[in-house]
């Protein structure tokens, strides 16, 4: 293991759309490349996301695996946050990184500090405890602006099968526990139950006791999505399953070929997950999406972020349950067009009816209708 001290120019990442329907994130930032935790199934091992390049860092050759035993901290993480931060207009940032590199150096603390200082509201997906040293500064973020913990949980069995997947990360007790005293302090938590690992954790028993557990943890949430695979990530965990799950290979590259576009195996095991994930949902009274915050948004643009969230939701919704149609785009393209929407959408329909609502970029006639429909019957509280 390599920790090495570094000074960015800068941190914070701003994705062109807010990913709406799942984590309702528009900014992001995290205080240190890698991760100690190495868990086998993280997108970030590819070279899209990789940290660390061989052109600038030429000692990761060293390692079999840097992304876990190479770690880079970013000694400036506060300060360039702060700088950055304060140029942007106020959306939710996705900030965490409670690795075993934290414990010391405390840059996510500092970084949340600043959070809190510039009322920014701020969205965490953890495995770690660790959270909890900063319960203090959460609890003046979640009251100020807002904040929800979310924790990363696969299964409730700390097995060797999960040990396997998540080599060094906390248990998943340890990740429950955790839950339950944020949910105890009176701050907004749940589970993202991703990846849902196929052939693994996907079946029904896995499923139901990861939503039952969270709901009696205090979560109010299990967001799922599905293992993605490709590049170099891909690499990696087929070394991981050829060496531990050697008998699950070909069903995975049956699984990911997808060439033949009329039968996706992919796209069916996606479907099925996701209909027993709604129906453990609703067997246990919790949601199967995290609830969009809205109200640390300008008042004149609350309502464009609720009727947003609205056709977001429905767009995840589409695309879980049949695959990314027509329908999907319309209603994803229509959102986007909303929720950037610097004018107060009630206001429009007030004054110019269904025809200023058609002319807002990517609205048509049909989804102009449903806003008429939300606007005079305010049929919107569900989604935040």
């Amino acid at each position: 293991m390599v920790i090495k001290s570094y000074q960015p120019k800068s941190i914070l990442n701003v994705q062109k759309h807010i990913d709406g329907g799942w984590f309702w994130v528009k900014y992001s930032a995290f205080p240190y490349l890698g991760c100690q935790y190495g868990c086998e199934y993280c997108y970030w091992r590819d070279e899209k996301y990789n940290p660390h390049k061989p052109s600038r860092d030429p000692e990761v050759l060293e390692f079999e695996d840097a992304f876990s035993q190479y770690i880079k901290i970013k000694e400036n993480a506060a300060e360039l946050l702060g700088k950055e931060l304060s140029k942007k207009p106020k959306d939710l940032i996705y900030l965490d990184h409670y690795q075993p590199v934290e414990a010391k150096e405390r840059l996510t603390r500092e970084m949340l500090k600043v959070c809190l200082d510039l009322g920014f509201p701020v969205f965490i997906n953890e495995k770690s405890p660790l959270v909890l040293n900063d319960l203090d500064i959460l609890k003046e973020i979640s009251k100020k602006t807002y904040l929800t913990v979310a924790w990363s949980i696969i299964t409730t069995v700390d097995g060797k099968t999960r040990r396997i997947f998540e080599p060094k990360a906390p248990s998943v007790k340890a990740r429950f526990e955790a839950m339950k005293k944020f949910s105890e302090a009176g701050i907004s938590t749940g589970t993202v139950f991703m990846p849902v690992l196929p052939f693994i954790h996907d079946d029904e028993k896995n499923i139901e006791a990861v939503i039952k557990k969270t709901k009696e943890c205090g979560g109010e949430y299990v967001l799922e999505g599905g293992l993605t695979l490709w590049g170099y990530c891909k690499t990696h965990f087929y070394k991981v399953l050829e060496k531990h799950k050697p008998l699950l290979l070909a069903g995975y590259k049956t699984l990911y070929d997808r060439k033949n576009k009329k039968q996706d195996p992919w796209l069916t095991h996606t479907i099925t997950i996701h209909s027993l994930v709604k129906k453990y949902c609703q067997k246990y009274d919790i949601k199967n999406y995290i609830p969009r915050p809205v109200n640390f948004f300008p008042e004149h643009l609350q309502i464009n972020k609720k009727v947003a969230a609205d056709f977001f939701l429905r767009a995840r919704e589409i695309q879980l349950s049949s695959g990314m149609n027509y329908k999907y785009w319309a209603l994803q393209k229509a959102a986007w067009a909303i929720d950037e929407l610097n004018q107060d959408i009630k206001e429009i329909y007030k004054n110019q009816g269904k025809k200023g609502l058609l002319a807002i970029k990517g609205v048509g006639k049909s989804i102009a209708e449903t806003i008429g429909e939300f606007l005079e019957n305010k049929e919107l509280e569900e989604v935040i």
